[in-house]
């Protein structure tokens, strides 16, 4: 019994060592697993995936400022600055640990002007730990905002867009989001130029998390955005747009839009439409407001045309201006149709044709025009193709090719019905005979200015000679005649020769004409005998009387009177050409010009001028009034402001709204107008390190 226990004892004892054992290797094998683990991850860390944790390590030590390029400046043909980039103020929160939320979107509504409910809407409906609360703020129109501390509350300064003469020239200028990206006009066509490359800064983060930098870390420098020029000249696009909204207004228009161009280069000098907007205020803009209207839209010209229709027919001694042509009483029957005039004319000149504006005669003239010359002449004046200009949504209208043309579609296109074109394209075509009958291209972008200060010139293009010089001459004599005896006398000027003509159309709606609904035009250029620029005017229903030359005549004068008082040049060669060999000259005015720009008029028309030390210096007022008749060397004293002296600011009481602005303008102020007529008070205010004046009317 003992001797079977003690074998029992020794078997128990055998599996209990045999189970230590293999426990041992079991132990022993998971530790050698471990350790070929540890070594594998090692192997993986320091050799396979060492590239991915050293970059890891980096972000943890360093940190990637981003740096932000300078979003290039706009300016105009003269250097003016009308669009740059500013420091603006952006509000943000973390809802996450913003606990006050009720009491911050009261004190922003205070400091900011926001909306509180507004604020509070946004921080309460958002999950994540960041959101917007306002993007771009003007830091001077906020009050006591640096006082508001909240945790959870952000402050951001950041670039915004800021439009100097906002809201002229809009539509041209266009306009950015809050990340200042082009959304509309040249900052759309040129926002990949303007917006130039953003760069960054690697910094150095110490243990509290806070950032510094260090030399031996690298840094990619921006690139800012190059800066464009344009072609306009702000000083013509504020009266242009001024005119244009009294015009509207007064005739209670749909719409209105003026382009002005030179058209020896094709240079577009003014561009607008009305209603416009404000791109420093785009939450009140409307869409339709933005929209560039005198590049976008097409209209049937009407009488407009049918200067085209002169100037093939003339071209190819088909008529002469001293040809007598009937115009049946103002009724003409061919086949199914009718053509009429409004004021019948009977047997008169070609010339007189053009200056009563008979559609009678001019469906005559073209239906006798070769079906493939009249379509030639009509191409090569630019219709019927986009220009190309350098904003968005230029559409080409439409015309007919010859083979299209119909005895009937023939007449009708003959006096500018069946066709649509731009004002753009009417426009051109008019610059073309102003330059002696060559087209040039239109443009709007004059140059572009790299950050050395390196400029590259967009020269002006020429397209074709359309007609020749001799028959340029001879439209722009009957167009002359327009303006002296015809439908065009509420465009003349007195003392100036004026070349222009009037349009009325009816337009087309859901595929036939509206007895209620016209457009007015009015297209001409000036000075007629040496053309300085060709002026386009037109009112989209006009109510009450809807006759080119009774609405849209007097808005092409009173641009250009406005556009003569701030002129000299165009002034100065009117006033030489009236008073050479007399020993009484008229008075200029020199109000809003540099002293040094003054001296050389006065001196070319045998005037003098006192007080004239401070060449740099703004005339506000001068003894003599302009358009006064006074003997050759008589003595103009002037009054100056220097811009210089900020404690200065100038008196422009009682004189008119242009002259006024152009002073302030000149002396680097911005204005807002309120009224019409003269300045009858003027009010100072400052916006941020700026001054602006408000100018009061009556």
């Amino acid at each position: 019994m003992d001797e079977e226990n003690n074998i029992e004892q020794i078997e128990q004892e055998f599996q209990n060592s045999k189970k230590r054992l293999y426990k041992f290797w079991l132990v022993l094998l998971f530790i050698s697993i471990g350790f070929i683990a540890i070594i594998v991850r090692l192997f993986i860390i320091q050799v396979i995936d060492a590239e991915k944790y050293r970059q890891q390590a980096k972000r943890q030590h360093e940190a990637k400022v981003p740096l932000r390029a300078e979003r290039g400046n706009i300016y105009d043909r003269n250097g003016n600055l009308i669009a740059g980039t500013v420091m603006g103020v952006s509000l943000a929160a973390d809802p996450t640990v913003l606990t006050e939320k009720e009491k911050l979107c009261f004190e922003l509504e205070k400091s900011a002007g926001l909306n509180s409910r507004e604020l509070l809407g946004k921080i309460k409906s958002t999950e994540g730990a960041f959101v917007w609360l306002a993007r771009g703020l003007i830091p001077g129109d906020l009050i006591g905002i640096d006082s508001i501390k909240y945790k959870g509350f952000i402050k951001y300064i950041e670039p915004r867009r800021n439009y100097l003469y906002s809201p002229v020239a809009s539509q041209i200028i266009g306009c950015t989001d809050v990340d200042n990206k082009g959304l509309s006009g040249i900052e759309m066509s040129f926002d990949t130029l303007l917006s130039g490359k953003s760069g960054y800064m690697i910094m150095q983060r110490d243990a509290t998390g806070h950032i510094h930098p260090t030399a031996n870390l690298p840094t990619i420098e921006a690139i800012h955005g190059k800066s464009v020029v344009l072609t306009i000249d702000i000083d013509l696009q504020r009266i242009v747009e001024y005119e244009l909204k009294k015009g509207v207004e007064k005739t209670n228009a749909q719409v209105g839009t003026v382009i002005a161009m030179e058209p020896s280069t094709g240079e577009i000098l003014a561009m607008a439409s009305y209603p416009s907007y404000d791109p420093n205020d785009l939450k009140n803009a409307q869409s339709s407001s933005m929209k560039n209207k005198a590049i976008t839209d097409l209209y049937e010209p009407g009488s407009t045309f049918k200067v085209i229709t002169a100037s093939a027919a003339i071209d190819k001694n088909i008529i002469i201006p001293e040809k007598l042509v009937t115009g049946h009483m103002g009724l003409l029957d061919f086949g199914k149709y009718q053509i009429k005039d409004d004021h019948p004319i009977g047997t008169v000149t070609f010339a007189d044709a053009l200056a009563y504006s008979s559609n009678v005669i001019f469906s005559q003239v073209g239906n006798s025009i070769p079906d493939e010359d009249f379509a030639r002449y009509v191409a090569n004046f630019g219709f019927g193709k986009r220009w190309g200009v350098e904003l968005s949504g230029e559409p080409s209208g439409r015309i007919k090719k010859a083979k299209e043309l119909t005895p009937a579609s023939k007449r009708f296109m003959s006096f500018g019905y069946g066709i649509s074109v731009t004002p753009l394209q009417m426009v051109a075509a008019y610059s073309a005979i102003a330059n002696k009958g060559v087209l040039m291209k239109p443009h709007i972008v004059k140059a572009t200015i790299d950050n050395n200060g390196d400029t590259t010139y967009n020269n002006p293009r020429t397209i074709r000679r359309v007609i020749a010089e001799k028959s340029a001459a001879t439209i722009t004599e009957m167009l002359v005649g327009v303006v002296e005896k015809g439908t065009g006398k509420a465009a003349k000027i007195e003392g100036y020769k004026m070349a222009g003509k009037t349009g009325t159309s009816q337009k087309l709606v859901n595929g036939s004409y509206a007895t209620q609904n016209y457009y007015a035009s009015f297209i001409g250029f000036f000075p007629a005998d040496n053309p300085k620029i060709a002026l386009l005017v037109l009112l989209d229903s006009p109510q009450g009387s809807y006759y080119g030359g009774a609405v849209a005549a007097p808005i092409y004068r009173n641009i250009l009177m406005d556009w003569l008082s701030i002129n000299p040049i165009i002034q100065s060669e009117k006033i030489i050409a009236d008073t050479l060999k007399i020993d009484s000259v008229y008075v200029p005015d020199l109000r809003g010009l540099y002293v040094k720009d003054a001296i050389k008029i006065a001196q070319n028309l045998k005037l003098k001028l006192t007080n004239t030390s401070e060449t740099n210096s703004i005339i506000i007022s001068q003894s003599l009034k302009p358009n006064q008749k006074v003997h050759i060397w008589g003595k103009i004293d002037i009054q100056t402001f220097d811009k210089t002296k900020q404690a200065e600011l100038p008196d422009v009481r009682g004189l008119t709204i242009r002259r006024a602005i152009t002073i302030l303008h000149n002396a680097g102020y911005k204005t807002k107008v309120i009224g019409s007529g003269k300045v009858s008070g003027q009010q100072w205010s400052r916006e941020g390190k700026y001054r602006s004046c408000t100018l009061i009317c009556n």
